[in-house]
């Protein structure tokens, strides 16, 4: 046979044959179903051993804001150039709802909570003795704040703001029912009372510079116009001082769930993919082991 007819015989030799593929699946069934029950009995093993991890949420809507005060601020704005940012007033312009949600998943609060509530040794157990009450690594590899900041942000919190139904939802996900669902209930609860004692603090820094301003002046136009903002200054602090749910109104708290209510492992779609992954590596070993048999069996009909 001469030489031309080499390359239409190499291009002969690698086409695929599904006849003869299935065949050679077929050959190889009692290692295809041997690595499918390995990998299945692996999956099995490894989705018990797993430690469960379970979901506490915290929906919450939030506060109605006060319609009275915009009318008064917008007056001040307009009449009294830049007095309301001087006394640190909110003239509008960005969503609180956004802000609301920002400070609870700002690294400051987080990592407050989690000095307060003294989550580090139960982040890091296994550098952390129990019954010494101390860190079984050297002072320079204790566990940081920061590092269990980027732990809790990524892997245990998470939020999420649905617009249409003006619903917040916190969740933590954590290996202990009931830590999960202190955690998340305590998360809104501090947001909220940190928000409120904030408001209140700043509110009357407001309306302590308003009084000195509204002492200043004689113009009786300016002074009702700052009146109007005091009101309003006035009610906002009023509602900080007598509700406690001042941002985050909780609509369903998180509760305890089940034993076997976990979220992860998905032990059924472990076993699947178990299942399925060792038929699909079976089936490659078989065909790698065909290929390589007739790769030898073509090397010694050439020699000969």
């Amino acid at each position: 046979m001469s030489d031309k007819h080499l390359p239409e015989m190499i291009v002969d030799d690698d086409e695929i044959d599904i006849f003869q593929l299935w065949e050679t699946l077929v050959e190889g069934k009692w290692l295809i179903m041997g690595c499918a029950g390995l990998c299945f009995a692996a999956a099995t093993a490894l989705a018990f051993i797993m430690t469960p991890k379970y979901e506490a949420k915290v929906i919450a809507t939030f506060a109605e804001e006060s319609k009275s005060g915009g009318g008064g601020i917008g007056a001040l704005a307009a009449q009294y150039g830049g007095l309301a940012e001087m006394a640190g007033i909110s003239l509008g312009g960005g969503s609180n709802k956004d802000a609301a949600i920002a400070f609870l998943q700002s690294r400051a609060f987080i990592e407050q909570f989690i000095q307060d509530e003294g989550l580090l040794p139960i982040f890091f157990q296994k550098h952390w003795d129990a019954q010494s009450n101390k860190w079984t690594v050297s002072e320079d590899k204790v566990p940081s704040l920061w590092r269990a900041y980027e732990l809790f942000s990524k892997s245990i919190m998470s939020t999420s703001f649905d617009k249409k139904t003006n619903l917040m939802t916190l969740t933590i996900t954590w290996k202990n029912r009931d830590q999960a669902v202190r955690w998340a209930n305590e998360l809104v609860r501090r947001a909220n009372e940190t928000l409120r004692q904030r408001t209140i603090t700043e509110t009357q820094s407001s309306l302590d510079f308003l009084q000195k301003e509204l002492e200043k002046t004689s113009i009786v136009e300016v002074q009702n116009t700052i009146y109007r903002v005091m009101e309003t200054q006035v009610k906002s602090m009023m509602m900080a001082n007598t509700q406690e749910q001042f941002v985050f109104k909780i609509i369903d708290p998180a509760i305890t769930v089940d034993e076997d209510a976990f979220v992860k492992p998905k032990r059924p779609l472990m076993m699947v993919l178990g299942l399925f992954g060792g038929l699909f590596l079976g089936g490659v070993i078989v065909v790698l082991r065909k290929a390589n048999h007739n790769r030898l069996a073509k090397k010694a009909a050439q020699a000969n």
